[in-house]
């Protein structure tokens, strides 16, 4: 790991380069020789009670259909009609199962090879937190938003040692793969205001944190692990969490926040919540510097894989109820101290061919992104780390920064 001094923490910026050099070659040598069988199914968090998955109800809503008065005396006779058919269920409506436990959501559409639009993709934009709005936050994604959930899986990839956390509150080690915070920790802190009040927490802890409280759960949790990716394979590799596990994560949380403060708040709280995805540069790292293949022959191969997968993911966090997305792109991944150690590029040149590979990568989820800003009552949004993280390589002063190129 590329050892970094934060010399002040005054912009999101300084924090986005402190948790994208995260990969220590002797953690990723370590991950590669192992290949233990995916984590189980093993949930830390409080005993729920199921509830049967289904679309949320539209805006305003009742919890019941309402029921007519009895009258006094029989109504005239009318013209027998067929039934209709009864609308379907809504969560809150329906008898809990006597022995059955409902099974989490399955992302149900095929992988295929998208047909990308052939016009360039738009510029990303600034985030408007203001219209996103700040109420939870749930994080997807690797070690660059994991606040600590690994800690309680069997993996070698891990962050509760120090130096990690030197600079965290308390200056102690939480399992997050930085000498400070994260950055979903910057933006529930600074970047949000709600209800006349600056952030929504001081950090973002991990769902399978055992010192979680349930007031938390409002305010929001993370579901990343380090070490996953979009690819399954990728969390095999470091026996994380992979994305249908983050996914599944996400269901068992509704189910308890259901249980803490109803159905109907529930679903308005994951409905208003903003999804942070952050991934792509372990799937990209694993599967050319791991395997040996080439950027430039399985390059626009894999990466479609990889866009397929993220749409498959995103619609079943849709079925749960998201509707308000930030995706983060990868960074340059060429010149990460780990590409740069093990390709023998210097400290003073990065890995071209490894860059390209990455803005090929974003202009693809950039897409996506442009996709599902179209469908009604979705907002979604870029975030472009790939130019902060370049010019904090070209001049790691401006950033606070004191080494970028050596791990």
């Amino acid at each position: 790991m590329a050892r970094l001094s934060m010399g002040r923490l005054t912009v999101p910026a300084a924090a986005l380069l402190v948790v994208a050099w995260h990969f220590s070659p002797r953690t990723m040598a370590v991950a590669q020789l192992l290949a233990p069988p995916p984590p189980g199914e093993h949930y830390d968090g409080p005993p729920t009670v199921g509830l049967p998955l289904s679309p949320p109800a539209p805006p305003g809503e009742s919890d019941s259909p309402e029921l007519s008065p009895m009258p006094d005396s029989p109504p005239p006779p009318e013209p027998e009609a067929p039934e209709p058919t009864p609308p379907p269920r809504q969560p809150w409506q329906a008898p809990l199962p006597p022995k059955r436990e409902p099974a989490p959501p399955r992302t149900v559409v095929p992988p295929q090879e998208p047909a990308w639009s052939s016009a360039p993709p738009p510029a990303a934009r600034a985030i408007n937190y203001t219209a996103i709005g700040c109420t939870t936050m749930l994080v997807f994604g690797d070690s660059t938003v994991d606040p600590g959930n690994n800690n309680r899986l069997q993996t070698a990839v891990k962050a509760n040692f120090l130096p990690y956390g030197t600079n965290f509150l308390g200056g102690k080690p939480t399992g997050r793969f930085t000498n400070g915070r994260l950055i979903t920790d910057i933006l529930a802190t600074y970047l949000c205001f709600c209800s006349g009040k600056l952030g929504i927490a001081r950090s973002i802890p991990g769902l399978r944190n055992p010192m979680l409280r349930s007031g938390q759960l409002r305010r929001g949790v993370s579901f990343a692990s380090a070490g996953s990716g979009y690819d399954d394979a990728t969390a095999r590799r470091s026996n994380a969490l992979s994305f249908p596990n983050q996914i599944e994560d996400l269901w068992r949380y509704k189910r308890g926040l259901q249980r803490l403060v109803g159905a109907r708040r529930a679903e308005r709280l994951v409905r208003k919540a903003t999804f942070v995805i952050s991934a792509g540069t372990t799937d990209l790292l694993f599967h050319y510097l791991a395997s040996n293949q080439s950027a430039a022959d399985s390059g626009p191969r894999y990466e479609n894989q990889l866009i397929t997968r993220i749409v498959n993911y995103t619609q079943a966090m849709a079925t749960l109820g998201g509707r308000r997305f930030v995706f983060v792109g990868v960074p340059p991944i060429g010149c990460l101290p780990l590409v740069r150690t093990l390709l023998r590029t210097g400290t003073t040149r990065c890995h071209e061919s490894f860059n390209l590979l990455a803005t090929s990568f974003n202009k693809k989820l950039v897409e996506v992104v442009r996709l599902l800003k179209n469908e009604p009552d979705f907002r979604a949004t870029f975030v472009d780390v790939y130019t902060t993280i370049g010019m904090a390589t070209v001049d790691p002063s401006n950033f606070g920064l004191t080494e970028t190129s050596r791990g």
